[in-house]
């Protein structure tokens, strides 16, 4: 019987927030994308894609999820941007809205991180498990642009990985914060 061997790609594709409570209609994040829009639609149609054709050439893929206690006794205070979760009520480990989006969903053998910071690297051993996998390149798409999208691509970028943002994949309930994050990003990044 042939061994089959385990192949080790040098690529990944790392996707944010492909959570309920940012994606769905009914969740409670509303800055991170304007659900219901021709805009949306398209966002999802191309992520989607993304994530099978990384599947397909068996790339490694990391699901990135944001989630805090359900007390919220691990939220970062010191910014609105995670206040505006807590008064929402939002994005709590093991709730609804902290799940996986549908058509999202983790499979196996994939990585999956769960954190409460905007970088996909902070206080997790994202970045230990990529480089035992020999990841050199990544390819990073989720929401919103601005916020987590740009604080991982910093972050990728400062660690050594050559960073490509899929722009098509990237979203933010503001078009404008977007495109400035995007032109921001190019400095660091491939945008394509």
């Amino acid at each position: 019987m042939l061994e089959r061997k385990e192949v080790r790609m040098s690529e990944a594709l790392v996707a944010l927030h492909f959570q309920n409570d940012i994606c769905h209609p009914a969740g409670r994040v509303p800055f991170s994308l304007n659900r219901g829009t021709d805009e949306a639609g398209a966002f999802f149609s191309a992520s989607a894609e993304a994530l099978s054709r990384a599947r397909d050439d068996r790339w490694t893929v990391a699901h990135v999820h944001i989630a805090f206690a359900e007390d919220y006794s691990d939220l970062p205070r010191n910014c609105r941007l995670f206040r505006a979760v807590e008064e929402r009520g939002a994005l709590r480990r093991g709730s609804w809205g902290s799940e996986a989006f549908e058509g999202f969903e983790p499979r196996r053998g994939e990585i999956t991180v769960v954190r409460n910071r905007n970088s996909a690297f902070r206080n997790t051993n994202l970045l230990a498990r990529l480089r035992r996998r020999g990841i050199t390149r990544l390819a990073v798409m989720g929401l919103a642009t601005q916020f987590s999208v740009e604080h991982t691509v910093r972050d990728a970028s400062d660690l050594g990985f050559n960073v490509t943002v899929l722009s098509d994949c990237c979203a933010s309930a503001d078009e404008s914060a977007h495109q400035a994050s995007l032109n921001t990003m190019a400095m660091l990044a491939d945008i394509a």
